[in-house]
């Protein structure tokens, strides 16, 4: 059911490790402050029984602080690893999108000197054979439309 997303951005990419990093080095925080707590907890139970109860508590409450802590600092980075492919995919949809643009420029501008190139020997052939004047002659439209199949 969970969808991965896949970052293809380098930056975005070392986000997400460093995110697994840091939530690998809590845990390891978590399992060494417990063994701590139980270490301590034994020692000061030779001494004062109701210790063993009170430091598995605080060792129960420590883990519980640090597994919050770790999801959420986890989350935190692999949003901004998120964000940072989104945008990089954003700009090089933008960067694409203007080289179509450029291109579809230099295309008009290729269209308009061919339609011009043809235009004027066109023009010099209908001014010599022009009928006298008075007598309009309408312009036949040069232009043909080329769909994608043909």
């Amino acid at each position: 059911m969970k969808e991965v997303i896949r970052l293809t951005n380098k930056t975005a990419v070392a986000l997400r490790k460093s995110a697994q990093r840091v939530r690998t080095a809590y845990f390891a925080a978590a399992v060494i402050l417990s063994l701590a707590l139980g270490a301590l907890g034994i020692f000061l139970g030779l001494m004062w029984l109701p210790a063993v109860p009170l430091c598995i508590a605080a060792a129960a409450l420590l883990d519980c602080a640090l597994m919050i802590a770790s999801r959420s600092r986890y989350l935190s980075m692999i949003g901004q690893a998120i964000c940072t492919e989104a945008a990089a995919r954003e700009i090089r949809a933008g960067s694409s999108a203007d080289r179509r643009r450029e291109q579809a420029l230099r295309d008009l501008m290729r269209v308009k000197e061919d339609v011009q190139g043809r235009a004027a020997p066109n023009a010099q052939q209908e001014a010599e054979e022009a009928p006298a004047p008075g007598v309009h002659r309408r312009r036949r439209n040069t232009l043909q439309l080329i769909r994608s199949g043909q």
